[in-house]
């Protein structure tokens, strides 16, 4: 085998060192391993609280994680164009009825910019808001596509179910 000039083994490193990268944030990003950009309260903040709907649905946004730069389960097939920042949302059916997940609304806010969660990037993650079964219960994420350096402040569910028509948690 012909030795490679000092180009070419740094041109080589240089690519398996972004591949790995690479598969790293991705990875990551499926995982959920990182940490919060800022600390969030449960206690004044509706972070962890449930909201329950006359029937037995109940809805719960249980955290807001920021900085993740793609998502996919086997390489980043979903890349932001800023960065994504996720919110886990929490559905208990106790319901005797299905409960159609993508009827729950959820916008998010920084600042006064309004964003909508992007349906690709969650369904590559976890399967996206997808029919719950009476007597079921599931943890999904949204992934919010906003700028670099920002942090949603707050979001906004709005759900079909009687008593939770409509509610705001802060971070």
């Amino acid at each position: 085998m012909p030795e490679l000039s000092s180009f070419a083994r740094v041109a080589r490193t240089t690519a398996v060192v972004v591949t790995a990268l690479t598969l790293a944030v991705g990875l990551s990003a499926c995982g959920g391993g990182e940490e919060p950009v800022a600390p969030t309260s449960t206690t004044e903040s509706g972070v962890g609280k449930s909201f329950e709907s006359t029937d037995g649905v109940a809805v719960a946004v249980t955290r807001r994680i920021c900085g993740i730069s793609a998502v996919g389960k086997d390489q980043p097939e979903y890349t932001a164009v800023g960065q994504y920042c996720t919110v886990g949302v929490n559905v208990v059916n106790d319901s005797d009825a299905s409960a159609d997940l993508s009827q729950l609304k959820v916008t998010g806010h920084s600042g006064d910019t309004e964003y909508f969660p992007d349906y690709w990037a969650g369904t590559a993650a976890d399967g996206g808001m997808q029919v719950l079964e009476p007597g079921g219960s599931v943890e999904s994420t949204l992934f919010f596509d906003i700028p670099k350096g920002a942090l949603l402040d707050t979001v906004t569910l709005v759900s079909p179910w009687p008593g939770i028509e409509e509610f705001e948690v802060a971070f």
